[in-house]
């Protein structure tokens, strides 16, 4: 009986650890797919370092609003920078859904002034910046949903979607996800 204890022990904590190193893998990762330009209907995934001071999500009263960014640079680069790169601005702290180009209402910072995601992009060997369409914001319509809302240390999850303008054009963004540490 002692013996099929320890064995039954032994595996409750070989579960337990897994559980967790696959909980840690998920974080800080973006994917979608991306149409327009030199992209057909292209997947793109970004695993975005923890360590990078730039990489998480931050929320609260202090900041009023969600904001989230991921990008694929090396912690303590300041060379190279990013090559891939999503930011987002959420006007709600917590779950929710909001559409890009309303007011956030919350902000504190009194640069983020509506819901947005940007993107930053490698094509042609070059960066190309996408995002809403500032002159006809009717031209960029999209959606961000938060479906999970972690405390500090835990994950802010969720989806987006939408058109976006780089400086050659409209480009479509579907099944986008991301997973991000909260740091704030």
């Amino acid at each position: 009986m002692k013996k099929n204890l320890k064995h039954i022990s032994a595996l409750i904590v070989l579960l337990t650890l897994s559980g967790s190193i696959w909980a840690q893998a998920g974080k800080n990762l973006v994917t979608y797919t991306i149409d327009g330009g030199a992209f057909h209907h292209q997947q793109i995934t970004i695993h975005a370092d923890p360590k990078g001071v730039e990489n998480g999500a931050m929320s609260g009263p202090t900041v009023g609003y969600t904001k989230i960014n991921l990008d694929d640079a090396a912690p303590g680069d300041r060379t190279t920078g990013p090559k891939w790169d999503l930011d987002i601005a959420f006007s709600q702290v917590g779950t929710g859904t909001a559409k890009v180009g309303e007011p956030l209402t919350g902000s504190h910072n009194h640069v983020d002034r509506q819901v947005y995601f940007r993107l930053q992009v490698q094509s042609e060997g070059k960066n190309k910046y996408l995002g809403a369409d500032h002159n006809d914001p009717s031209k960029t319509p999209g959606t961000i949903r938060i479906t999970k809302f972690g405390s500090v240390g835990g994950t802010i999850e969720g989806d987006f979607e939408g058109t976006v303008k780089g400086s050659d054009g409209l480009y479509t963004i579907t099944g986008g996800h991301f997973v991000a540490t909260r740091k704030l």
